[in-house]
């Protein structure tokens, strides 16, 4: 058990609101609780128990009711709001001359009819799968980061439904490339694992009709122990849970196996004392985002065929490119005509 104590309610207060404020002002995201709990953890601030996250979260909502920690620096995806009310616009007043040219100016600045994609030419795409909803923005925020970008970010919120992965077989059918990568990023833990299992198959089943190729990022085994992530449940309450899962026993098994097998597995498993080896993709994103950001990348980019990139699309985007200052400049020469000035 950890020997780290809890600080006091205002320090602990004052702790949290530093590491919460950093985490946003460079990711412009804020932070789960549980991210922000794995930080702490991590710090030597509180220890890796049910108990100190439960007060964690008890502390930091009286201190957002007092207004000592701002609302927007924890975030909560799982309740969904709805806006119902029906507003229509008028226009209450006839646009000025200036206004009018200004708007025609921007539309031409803006306008274009043939879309350029770095992928077009790729004989693949990728689509990434996050396990957890209230990861799902800072993922699409990294993707997007990406040079060439992905084709979607999809959140499964745990097990996919039936519904939701009929649509993403019916997604990948659609697209045109003879093969499609999927990237999966969820817990390290026996539904985790199980939950990358249960998608392979599943999307399998619906045969596709086209390669798909199934790779689970984050969270590995070799992330937690690279990145010394927190990977032993601290409290009773933790490890009761973790053995009440149905697929603990398999998940223990599978532990065995790769402890026999590779010498780093076996270390980790005798400094924990326990098989019982789990990290959530919270802790990986809160503790070490730059590098979550680079394996993303890297994972991406491995299907990402950059020669054929360099000789057939960038070349088609710098015809288009030259072409485009042709057009908007005659595009613009009939603009002043038709507004009679030569601004």
């Amino acid at each position: 058990m950890s020997s780290v104590g809890m600080p006091g309610s205002s320090e602990l207060v004052e702790i949290a609101l530093k590491e919460a404020e950093d985490f946003y002002e460079r990711y412009h995201s804020p932070l789960t609780l549980r991210g922000l709990f794995y930080i702490l953890v991590s710090k030597n601030v509180i220890p890796n128990t049910r108990n100190a996250y439960k007060r964690l979260s008890e502390v930091l909502a009286t201190a957002r009711y007092k207004g000592l920690f701002p609302w927007h620096l924890i975030k909560d995806t799982s309740r969904k709001v709805y806006s119902c009310e029906k507003s229509t616009y008028y226009p209450t007043r006839p646009l000025s001359p200036e206004e009018l040219k200004e708007i025609l100016i921007n539309y031409v600045e803006s306008y274009s009819d043939v879309r350029v994609n770095p992928w077009d030419d790729q004989p693949c795409r990728v689509i990434i799968t996050v396990e957890k909803e209230a990861l799902g923005d800072i993922i699409y925020r990294f993707a997007r980061e990406i040079w060439c970008g992905v084709y979607q970010v999809r959140v499964l919120k745990g097990y996919e439904s039936a519904t939701m992965l009929h649509d993403l077989a019916e997604t990948i059918k659609m697209m045109d490339v003879k093969k499609v990568a999927v990237l999966h990023l969820g817990d390290y833990d026996p539904s985790g694992e199980d939950i990358f299992r249960d998608l392979m198959e599943r999307l399998e089943a619906m045969k596709v009709e086209k390669e798909v190729v199934m790779e689970k990022v984050a969270v590995t085994i070799d992330q937690i122990i690279e990145l010394q992530l927190p990977a032993k449940p601290e409290s009773i309450e933790e490890i009761e849970k973790l053995r009440r899962d149905p697929r603990y026993k398999a998940y223990i098994e599978k532990m065995k196996e790769l402890a026999k097998k590779d010498e780093r597995i076996a270390k980790l498993v005798e400094a924990y004392g326990s098989h019982e080896v789990r990290v959530e993709l919270d802790a990986l994103v809160a503790l070490h985002p730059e590098k979550l950001k680079k394996v993303l990348e890297d994972a991406v980019l491995k299907y990402f065929d950059v020669e054929v990139y360099e000789e057939v699309t960038e070349k088609k985007e710098k015809e288009l490119k030259e072409k485009a200052e042709e057009v908007r400049k005659a595009t613009f020469e009939s603009l002043t005509k038709l507004l009679g000035s030569s601004d």
